[in-house]
């Protein structure tokens, strides 16, 4: 199986053991075309071939067998994570699984339907003719038993109702997010924040450079509100991730994420309208955050055409309560981040 450890990789579900300040270790597990291992203690239809077989490679068309299952045609495969998993484990913090498909038909009947360790997950989501992804959020005792053996088996029912539509299974991803023992990361960054009512938007920078450039040079256009919490600079923890950073000139506004999937959506359709600026700082995605830090609220404004993130939970609830969804519509967590430190009184 083709497994690699990388950092900072969504997962969700709370802690399931360990300590609460631990570290945390992110491991990715893939199932492609190129998996030549066979498949075991999983139910199959009796397919005497590696469990890959049946994810499609590249350049083989997309609606012809037997890459294109029907119902009758299920199949299953089987993540291993012993070779990655860290060593000195104490708990699981969360699991993603996401299973990447092609013309997936949701219509009655037609449902396919994912199970892990024969519990049963929910269906794939999708579009016809269209490839997409569907992530489930493994439970917590299915992540007791990965932390146990070290592997997760994945059946997919394929039209349950043994009728209908056909689906192309393109791999299966398994990102788990281990805690480790030691103390999370101390953030070394501190977010500073910008109104323009020129623009009517906000900027946010962790570049004391780019903090002094505006306040010496725009400050007609930029009126700076000051710090607002504090993130990292570095990737040094293994459950951050990096917000990234666009710059629109049609919108006049800036957008930042911590979604790689939002981040590759807008390089992929709206290039020509989003100026990509790559990462600007690195905070912890829901699900693998340390216990002290706070979520980062994001807004939309459909009127503004803008976003606007906060931390401080006095300024969400007064939008929320001020606001009509229509000039700012809370769209929940952004990512997770530190509060300021309290300012002793003197």
């Amino acid at each position: 199986m083709k497994t690699i450890r990388v950092l900072g990789l969504a997962a969700c579900v709370l802690l399931l053991c360990g300590m609460a300040n631990a570290r945390v270790v992110t491991v990715r597990s893939v199932v492609d075309y190129r998996d030549d291992d066979l498949p075991e203690n999983i139910t199959l239809n009796d397919y005497n071939e590696p469990q890959g077989y049946f994810f499609i490679p590249p350049g083989e068309t997309l609606d012809h067998s037997p890459y294109y299952r029907m119902s009758l045609e299920d199949w299953g495969w089987k993540h291993r994570l012993a070779a990655v998993a860290p060593a000195d484990a104490n708990g699981i913090r969360g699991a993603l699984l996401s299973i990447v498909a092609w013309d997936v038909d949701t219509a009655e009947a037609e449902n396919d339907v994912i199970y892990v360790n024969n519990r049963q997950l929910g269906v794939l989501q999708g579009v016809e003719r269209e490839w997409t992804t569907t992530s489930f959020a493994l439970p917590a005792d299915v992540l007791a038993e990965i932390l146990h053996d070290k592997e997760l088996n994945v059946f997919m029912d394929v039209d349950t109702g043994n009728q209908g539509h056909r689906v192309t299974l393109g791999s299966s991803i398994l990102d788990v997010t281990y805690t480790v023992p030691g103390a999370a990361a101390e953030p070394n960054a501190t977010v500073y924040r910008f109104w323009s009512p020129v623009l009517s938007g906000h900027f946010y920078t962790i570049k004391e450079s780019e903090r002094d450039m505006l306040l010496a040079k725009y400050p007609d256009v930029w009126a700076y509100e000051g710090p607002v919490y504090r993130v990292f600079g570095a990737l040094n923890d293994g459950g951050l991730k990096p917000v990234y950073r666009f710059w629109s000139e049609l919108l006049s506004s800036h957008f930042y994420t911590i979604s790689e999937v939002e981040r590759d959506y807008l390089l992929n359709n709206y290039a020509s309208a989003w100026t990509y600026e790559g990462p600007v700082f690195y905070a912890y995605v829901e699900g693998q955050q340390p216990a002290e830090t706070k979520p980062v609220y994001r807004f939309w404004s459909a009127q503004l055409s803008k976003h606007f993130y906060t931390i401080n939970e006095a300024e969400k609830q007064y939008i929320l309560q001020t606001y009509p969804t229509e000039i700012w519509g809370l769209e929940g967590i952004a990512w997770y981040a530190y509060e300021l430190p309290v300012q002793s009184q003197p």
